[in-house]
């Protein structure tokens, strides 16, 4: 089967903690915990226990070890998680993190620097 992802992701177990905007609004309409499946240079796979819809903006701050990352992520799909029948699996691709930020999570998860491009 040929990938179709632009980056490759690798396995990596992260809590996270996020909070949900509908697009062009300021307050988030929910937070909430979860944790990380994969993570790549152009996004990330979350498992959360609430089904959130495609192109909500995710507030995201991803725990690495002594490290926080924070990230505005959009949804991509979302899906039940048939693994362990617990949950939603969430295909999001970041759209802003500080630059700096997003040199430290490449670092962290031994991922190749790159240039951020349209990422602020």
């Amino acid at each position: 089967m040929k990938e179709r992802r632009r980056f490759k992701r690798v396995p990596r177990e992260h809590l996270v903690v996020f909070s949900c905007y509908h697009d062009g609004e300021e307050v988030p309409f929910d937070h909430s915990m979860g944790k990380t499946v994969n993570v790549g240079e152009g996004g990330l796979m979350l498992n959360l226990y609430k089904n959130i819809q495609k192109g909500t903006l995710l507030d995201v701050e991803i725990g690495l070890g002594d490290e926080v990352i924070d990230a505005k992520v959009e949804v991509l799909e979302t899906r039940k998680n048939t693994s362990n029948g617990r949950g939603y699996l969430i295909s999001a691709r970041f759209v802003h993190v500080d630059h700096h930020e997003y040199q430290k999570f490449l670092s962290l998860e031994g991922l190749p620097p790159k240039k951020v491009g349209n990422l602020s």
